[in-house]
């Protein structure tokens, strides 16, 4: 028990160290006088910088997919579990724009095994979502399109949260209406898709 408290404490001054200063500029004494803690018990925890980068990184994902899995296991209605899947990842922005800024823009390439750890985090919400739109393509509140692909749109279209809530100070509750009308209803007009192109 304390040696989970101990870890998660270096990974919550990491995290804050990375806002600040940036992950380049972080070095691993910085850490140790951030967290209270000795290099001893750091390096017990972290063979490196980029091990703890990783750990942390992993951390975070992880607090916003347990979010949004019991979002998903919720006895709600589908249109409520979208919404409620658009404000936990505007959210997760909100809260964590500066951090994922300061390590994602300024660490560069990550490693390809890290790389694919984030690969297998990307498909793991895809699942989770695809689940909510499958649920709602068989209670006949969606169209029957490739449950996946629509998924994909989904989230999609939460990409730039990070910009849009921080420089634009958009309401949650405005991205969240948003973002849902845009999904199921489209931005074309009715008379668009009738309308012929004037001739020349």
């Amino acid at each position: 028990m304390v040696r989970e408290q101990t870890k998660a404490e270096i990974i919550e001054a990491t995290r804050e160290l990375f806002c600040h200063k940036g992950f380049h500029e972080t070095r691993m004494d910085d850490i140790v006088e951030a967290s209270n803690t000795s290099k001893g018990t750091l390096y017990y925890y972290f063979d490196n910088k980029q091990e703890l980068f990783e750990t942390m990184i992993n951390s975070v994902i992880s607090r916003l997919y347990q979010e949004i899995a019991k979002i998903t296991e919720k006895n709600l209605k589908v249109r409520e579990k979208l919404a409620e899947i658009i404000a936990a990842i505007a959210e997760f922005y909100q809260e964590n724009f500066e951090f994922t800024y300061a390590t994602f823009m300024q660490t560069g390439s990550p490693d390809p095994e890290f790389e694919n750890q984030l690969w297998i985090w990307q498909n793991k919400f895809l699942d989770k979502t695809e689940e909510v739109i499958i649920e709602g393509i068989e209670k006949g509140f969606l169209q029957e399109k490739d449950s996946k692909l629509m998924a994909r749109s989904f989230l999609g279209l939460t990409s730039f949260f990070g910009p849009s809530t921080i420089e634009d100070s958009y309401e949650l509750e405005t991205l969240v209406d948003f973002v849902l009308d845009l999904y199921l209803k489209g931005v074309e007009t009715r008379n668009d898709s009738k309308s012929k192109l004037p001739e020349s």
